[in-house]
């Protein structure tokens, strides 16, 4: 099934499971809340509580010596802190009162407690009373209610509820409007992968969120271009393919027909022969080099790794093309050096056997052509029949054959470099191809590059 055919309702699912989400992190986050202010909410009071007890504590002790400093602090620590401050000499009569004295006896030097005690047996107002006794025979009591512990419980259960329904409504609203801008950019990108399944290739992809939603966007629109670039190729690719099998076949089926009808003489049948040979070695040569460009560009194609001796190969290829050489009685130059690289022989030798072909080829009668090798770099040199009209470049596009009138008088499909290039990418090793006054230069590094 394809993706045409594929209704997703992308943005009714994805606008509920963000908004239900949302909602419920931020409903689980007040749970959470209400549970630790229910659990610990009045131990962490009363822990406050004692430390601010400590603190006045620690104030009174300090003041000790300097009465009016001492009684000062205490109306100060009552009036701000809410605390009642009994500080009581073993020799004062109200220390006589029963639960006092019975809490001095208990108490050794500086050592002190805290009591939580009711206030009486109906009203179940709580207090925390702090008990220590000094060495200067006095009796510091500090007593702190609690009563407000149970109405701030009670208020902040109450605000904690309104807290939340205005946390819900407005977490509600934001995640509503982020989920709606979110879900808008996911639907043009979908709306636009549709279209890309459908070979059209939209231009207006990118969207600025600044976010991955953004860079999905640039690999949509990156995706977009690059498909529409390469089915304008295999278009190209394939138009062209047609038209160089289409003249051969054609050849070949008229003068079979004429063959089959006998309406060939003796003398012109051999010429017959001869032609169907040649354009029937055409098509094999084209359809084994279009097979073999198909095979190095599939993704999963792996490069054999062997030795080559580039010597040997040089020296086969040349044997291989003699009859161009004698045919145009072309002097061939070799400087050759014994040279073993890494790589895929049978590629490596579609390469040498293209390059000196071009080069037996595309060379005037009487002329000479060089070949040099050594451990860094093997070269093809020659004079050319034309002047280059094109650029360089597109000499590596398949079927490209430059519009030279003397070029057009080689036969040839336009698919050597192309395939030499693509070769050559595979092995990372470097070329070049330079045409300057007719004289044609190809060198390949044979070191292999590093990325």
């Amino acid at each position: 099934m394809s993706l045409k055919q594929i209704n997703f309702p992308i943005k009714l699912n994805f606008f509920k499971k963000l908004f239900l989400l949302t909602i419920g992190v931020v409903f689980l986050t007040i749970i959470i809340g209400f549970s630790f202010n229910l659990i610990f909410f009045d131990k962490f009071y009363i822990y406050r509580k004692k430390n601010n007890i400590i603190n006045v504590r620690n104030q009174i002790v300090k003041n000790m010596d300097d009465k009016e400093k001492l009684n000062y602090y205490i109306q100060f620590a009552q009036d701000s802190y809410g605390v009642k401050i009994d500080l009581t000499s073993i020799q004062n009569n109200r220390m006589h009162m029963m639960s006092s004295k019975k809490i001095y006896n208990s108490l050794k030097i500086n050592e002190s407690v805290f009591k939580m005690r009711e206030m009486d047996g109906s009203s179940g107002v709580m207090f925390l009373r702090y008990y220590e006794k000094l060495p200067n025979g006095y009796l510091l009591s500090i007593r702190s209610s609690l009563a407000v512990l149970a109405e701030h419980v009670h208020d902040m259960f109450i605000f904690n509820i309104f807290t939340a329904l205005v946390s819900l409504l407005i977490s509600s609203i934001l995640v509503s409007i982020f989920s709606r801008k979110v879900t808008k950019n996911i639907t043009h990108l979908k709306t636009n992968a549709q279209k890309i399944a459908k070979l059209e290739y939209p231009e207006n992809i990118i969207i600025k969120s600044g976010d991955e939603i953004e860079e999905l966007s640039y690999s949509l629109n990156d995706m977009s271009q690059e498909l529409s670039i390469a089915i304008e190729n295999l278009k190209s690719f394939v138009s062209n393919a047609s038209h160089e099998l289409k003249t051969p076949i054609s050849v070949l089926c008229l003068y079979s027909q004429a063959l089959a009808r006998d309406s060939v003489d003796e003398k012109n049948k051999k010429e017959y022969y001869k032609i169907m040979l040649e354009k029937s070695l055409e098509m094999r040569s084209l359809t084994e080099s279009l097979l073999t460009l198909s095979k190095i560009n599939s993704p999963d194609y792996k490069l054999k790794s062997e030795e080559i001796n580039l010597e040997t190969l040089i020296l086969s290829s040349i044997e291989q093309y003699d009859y161009l050489e004698f045919e145009k009685n072309i002097d061939i130059k070799l400087n050759l050096s014994k040279s073993i690289i890494k790589g895929d022989y049978n590629l490596f030798k579609i390469t040498v056997n293209n390059l000196i072909q071009n080069m037996l080829k595309y060379s005037p009668d009487n002329s000479n052509v060089e070949i040099t090798l050594n451990d860094t770099s093997i070269s093809f040199e020659n004079v050319i029949l034309y002047k280059l009209k094109g650029s360089v470049e597109d000499l590596f596009q398949p079927f490209y054959r430059d519009c030279s009138s003397a070029n057009e008088k080689i036969e040839g499909s336009g698919l050597g470099l192309s395939l030499v290039k693509k070769i050559l990418e595979l092995h990372k090793l470097d070329y070049n191809l330079n045409i300057d006054n007719s004289i044609f230069k190809f060198t390949i590094n044979l070191k292999e590059k590093t990325d």
